[in-house]
């Protein structure tokens, strides 16, 4: 069973209403019915006692003469009165001198009573002295019932239950106009807050009707709203200014020059929010260089972070004797500061695709690492290789050395190879199709003649519009035999 306090606010608003007025029209009708009974006997009682003063006024020289014919008719003239159920006219010395009953169910009269009058449940009566000439000559009692109260007491019900059912459905009928007059505004109340809730929007003001208690709550609830909004304004400043200094220092420190005699070399990373997880590093060593091309799984401040560790990695691997440890040897080194720490420091689950190249200076390109598929274009045929990238992903486990082997391939003048992240080739439109590697061969196909920076700008900026609202960071790194 539903408890009062748990019912909806128009339920108890309707419940109070009935409660409270059926409850006030109750005790009226309790009250007026009290005062007809008590009314009602009075006037009763003033009758009787009226009669007993005429009969007794009409029969005082009938007892002073002793005349008992005329004492009788005079209390037959009761027969006009159908509530007299009887009436004794007694003596100076007591003994019963008339009597008058009514037929069938008459009183029967007893001893002499007490002067004064008398009340109890069916019967009320009057005692009066008889005078003749300022003398007491005898005694007149006088009986009616209270039937009549019963048959006034039976309408007098009914017609409080006819008021008392009719005064019901008009209770109910205002107050489901009053409930409504104060429900309305609180229901408005509550759908804004669900539609604030839902959608975010602290735009939303809510119309008051009034300026009583509930009109100050919706004052209140919009107060409430344009404060919120307004903190958000500060709290999205704030972040857009800290995301934007955050992509500052990313950017930064990707490399901006590509410079290897006998290389056109170029990268792009477009970050699908303002932080991207995306790597690209170039470090010149002697006559050649190592360059590195990597995925931090999600996007967003903690994979850009994950990638900034990645590059400061690097860049000290790359510094010591770099020039003798083969891209295999470099990965497992790679891999085992990067377990370390996302593991035991971070408590990341996160991991990085990565491939590792070192590029000599006669075109001789050695690999390592588990990225994806790396894309050779060769101009003496023209065609393209589809060149796949095996191994364990970084911060899988703590030693993919095993796992790890080198790769090499020779570029000649005119042959460009091509280093991706899966954000170009799983770029997907409208109609949920994926850029794929396919399309990514064409576009390298056809751009082949151009430099590298043209290259790797015009297929990011092609993927970039394949996704409309892209989802992932998009990577690219071009290598150009000149």
């Amino acid at each position: 069973m539903v408890r009062f306090r748990d019912l909806s606010i128009r339920s108890k608003l309707m419940t109070g209403f009935m409660l409270t007025s059926l409850a006030a029209l109750l005790l009226t009708i309790g009250a007026l019915a009290a005062y007809d009974r008590s009314t009602f006997r009075d006037e009763v009682l003033r009758d009787v006692n009226t009669l007993a003063g005429i009969i007794g006024e009409n029969a005082s020289s009938s007892v002073a003469f002793n005349d008992k014919e005329s004492a009788k008719a005079s209390l037959a003239a009761l027969r006009a009165q159908p509530q007299i159920t009887g009436a004794a006219i007694y003596d100076s010395n007591g003994a019963l001198f008339a009597t008058y009953a009514r037929a069938k169910d008459g009183d029967t009269p007893g001893a002499l009573p007490r002067d004064g009058a008398w009340i109890d449940a069916q019967h009320i009566g009057v005692t009066r002295p008889v005078l003749f000439n300022g003398a007491r000559v005898g005694t007149v009692t006088v009986r009616s019932d209270l039937s009549e109260m019963a048959v006034r007491r039976t309408r007098t019900l009914q017609i409080a239950g006819g008021i008392y059912v009719g005064a019901a459905f008009l209770a109910l009928l205002l107050a489901s106009l009053f409930q409504r007059a104060i429900t309305r505004p609180i229901h408005r109340l509550l759908r804004a807050e669900k539609r604030v809730s839902r959608e975010k929007d602290y735009t939303l003001r809510v119309e008051k009707e009034a300026n009583d208690e509930i009109g100050l709550l919706i004052d209140g609830f919009n107060e409430m709203l344009a404060e919120i909004r307004a903190r958000d304004a500060e709290i999205l400043a704030k972040h857009d200014q800290e995301m934007a200094l955050a992509r500052a220092i990313q950017t930064s420190v990707l490399p901006r020059t590509f410079e290897l005699p006998g290389y056109d070399i170029s990268a792009i990373m477009l970050p699908a929010e303002e932080v991207g997880g995306d790597f690209y590093e170039f470090r010149r060593t002697g006559a050649g260089a190592w360059i590195g091309v990597g995925d931090v799984t999600g996007h967003g401040v903690t994979s850009g972070l994950i990638m900034m560790m990645a590059q400061a990695m690097f860049t000290m691997l790359c510094e010591q004797n770099g020039h003798h440890q083969s891209p295999a040897k470099f990965v497992s080194l790679l891999n085992r500061a990067m377990f370390y720490n996302l593991k035991s420091r971070l408590g990341q689950e996160k991991f990085m695709t990565m491939v590792v190249a070192r590029i000599e200076d006669d075109g001789k390109i050695v690999y390592a690492g588990a990225h994806t598929d790396l894309l050779v274009y060769r101009a003496a045929d023209k065609s393209v290789e589809r060149l796949p990238t095996e191994g364990l992903w970084l911060g899988i486990s703590a030693d993919v050395e095993p796992h790890t082997i080198d790769r090499s391939i020779s570029l000649r003048r005119g042959d460009v190879a091509l280093l991706h992240t899966d954000g170009v080739t799983e770029s997907r439109n409208t109609a949920g199709e994926c850029y794929d590697i396919e399309r990514l061969t064409a576009e390298l196909k056809r751009l082949h003649d151009a430099p590298a920076e043209t290259i790797v700008a015009s297929i990011a900026a092609t993927a970039w519009q394949w996704a409309g609202t892209p989802k992932d960071d998009v990577s690219l790194m071009a290598v150009k035999r000149s």
